[in-house]
């Protein structure tokens, strides 16, 4: 395609573009469902490469709060805690660790221990002396939400406009908007022989275990089955 050709293309689909965010625009509110799917259109998909941003646990207890508590009060919400000096002794000493460590810079354990350690966006260890930088760590501390269900900007802000509007959806509406599936590769990323704790003679059992996960299960009164 030569460069004017393109050129024409891209004013052309511009001009539509518009034209249709417009029309959207001046729609009643009972329109949201309409207009929000706009906004994605209009957003186009995340270029290759590209990944949605972490948000943090708290960011989803505004639509699961009992998912949130459930999560709160669990093991994993304290992962990171486990790595700090003589938490979790007899654990550390039974896999070789030195239980009088501080392993919370570790980045061997932090990959486990925290959300996206490694990725765009997700954990960094902080400076103490950065306020901002440990609010923002603070964020992603321990087996969060998105170490299973994905980097949640994007299907967030598709729970909220699903809990205004209170319209039903299908989960692949969200699978579509970078919700994670849970599968048996989510789970062995971290439990698995690499783990200092792994116990040959007690492995993971993904089938066991994928309805405990992190939290109690609560039912989802929008989403259709």
């Amino acid at each position: 395609m030569n460069g004017k050709l393109l050129g024409t293309l891209i004013v052309v689909l511009g001009i539509a573009g518009i034209a249709l965010w417009t029309s959207a625009s001046s729609a009643s509110a009972d329109n949201g469902v309409v207009l929000s799917a706009v906004k994605l259109l209009a957003a186009g998909p995340a270029a290759e490469g590209e990944e949605h941003a972490y948000v943090g646990s708290k960011k989803c207890k505004m639509c699961h709060k009992d998912e949130y508590k459930s999560w709160e009060e669990g093991k994993k919400a304290k992962t990171l805690d486990i790595l700090r000096p003589e938490q979790a002794a007899e654990a550390k000493t039974k896999a070789g660790l030195d239980p009088a460590k501080d392993y919370t810079t570790d980045e061997t354990c932090l990959k486990c221990h925290t959300v996206g350690f490694g990725k765009e966006g997700g954990y960094q260890i902080p400076d103490p002396a950065d306020e901002k930088a440990v609010k923002q760590a603070k964020a992603l501390e321990g087996g969060g939400c998105e170490c299973c269900h994905g980097p949640g900007s994007a299907y967030i802000d598709l729970h909220k406009e699903i809990k205004k509007s209170k319209r039903t959806y299908k989960v692949e509406e969200m699978h579509a908007a970078g919700l994670a599936k849970i599968t048996k590769e989510t789970c062995t990323e971290c439990h698995n022989e690499k783990s200092p704790t792994h116990d040959p003679d007690n492995p993971f059992d993904f089938e066991k275990m994928k309805e405990k996960g992190g939290h109690d299960m609560f039912p989802l009164k929008q989403r259709e089955e």
